[in-house]
């Protein structure tokens, strides 16, 4: 009963491991749509806006107000992409881990203390026995 039970506290741990990184994930994918939308509309509405900001308002020529808003773009898709790049293990997935491999080292010493168990109690243990301690025939 007890490789039953560290059997399933392994499953449970794992299910839960697998939960907290699926949300893991799910905020990582969240961060690099949002950096691929920003780079997809940034690139078709404010181009204009920044460029004529650059040019009259600040000064810059023509070809330096496009290379300004070239970096501008080039920045926050790098920083979206940094957001969704990194990836934290938050404290309940360090819990799920910790869980998983202590119902890991529970469940193989329970099967191994079964192994060993059935090996002494049966027909194998019993013929060493008997070899061993047993009245030898004459």
């Amino acid at each position: 009963m007890r490789i039953i039970e560290a059997g399933q506290s392994t499953l449970g741990a794992q299910g839960e491991l697998l939960k907290f990184r699926a949300a893991r994930i799910g905020r990582q994918v969240a961060f690099l749509v949002v950096a691929a939308v920003f780079g997809f509309f940034s690139v078709i509405t404010g181009h204009f806006l920044v460029w004529a900001l650059f040019r009259y308002e600040f000064g810059l020529g023509p070809v330096a107000a496009p290379l300004a808003v070239f970096g501008l773009d080039i920045l926050m898709v790098l920083f979206f992409a940094f957001l969704g790049r990194r990836s934290f293990i938050r404290p309940g997935e360090l819990d799920a881990i910790i869980r998983l491999d202590r119902s890991r080292a529970e469940l193989r010493q329970a099967l191994t203390f079964g192994t060993l168990t059935t090996l002494i109690a049966g027909p194998i243990g019993q013929a060493l026995w008997n070899r061993t301690f047993g009245r030898k025939k004459r």
